[in-house]
């Protein structure tokens, strides 16, 4: 077998011990690396705020879920409150059960779900103050002002008017992404 000088050269070098990376190489798989970040850190600061949105917006179309099946297994109203103050600390919205049926959170009634969105949950989510009547909401409000909606033990939504409820949360990110969860007068619930 015939070896060439460079094979020869290169045998030579692992026999004298002198293996490993040249610099051209560790140069070369260096800026192949950073090339990666630089292309996978804006996808992903992009990405993260979407995320965020639709996570949001599931959350909130899984209570809305909550108060209606609520309302149908327990025969009683059950309501969804938006900006709610509860204990001197304002919720973004609260799921409570409205055994007086007046749409407004009274001390003792049982609540269900308490979510303030921010730095724990659902980073950069908010309701979007550019729809609605400045809140984001075009839930009727309740006789404290508070936007709400409750449902019937049928299933079907009402206003605080006793007439049919319905509405529109539209939720916003930190990118000015919008989504919104619509809920129609039949008690339909869907994130849009």
């Amino acid at each position: 077998m015939h070896m060439s000088e460079r094979d020869l050269h290169a045998w030579n070098r692992i026999l004298r011990g002198e293996t490993g990376f040249t610099i051209m190489e560790i140069v070369f798989v260096v800026l192949l690396l950073g090339a990666m970040v630089a292309i996978a850190i804006p996808a992903f600061s992009n990405w993260l705020p979407a995320y965020h949105l639709k996570a949001a917006c599931q959350d909130l179309f899984g209570s809305l879920q909550l108060a209606k099946a609520t309302a149908m297994g327990k025969g009683v109203n059950c309501t969804v409150s938006f900006n709610q103050p509860v204990n001197d600390q304002t919720f973004d919205y609260v799921v409570f059960l409205d055994t007086d049926g007046d749409l407004e959170y009274d001390l003792g009634e049982s609540i269900l779900v308490k979510r303030s969105w921010g730095k724990d949950n659902f980073p950069g989510i908010w309701f979007d103050p550019s729809h609605g009547g400045g809140d984001g909401l075009t839930f009727s409000n309740n006789d404290k002002g508070i936007p709400a909606i409750s449902f019937q033990a049928s299933g079907i939504p009402i206003s605080n008017s006793g007439g049919l409820g319905m509405g529109t949360a539209y939720v916003t990110n930190s990118k000015g992404m919008v989504a919104k969860v619509v809920v129609s007068c039949s008690g339909n619930i869907r994130v849009e």
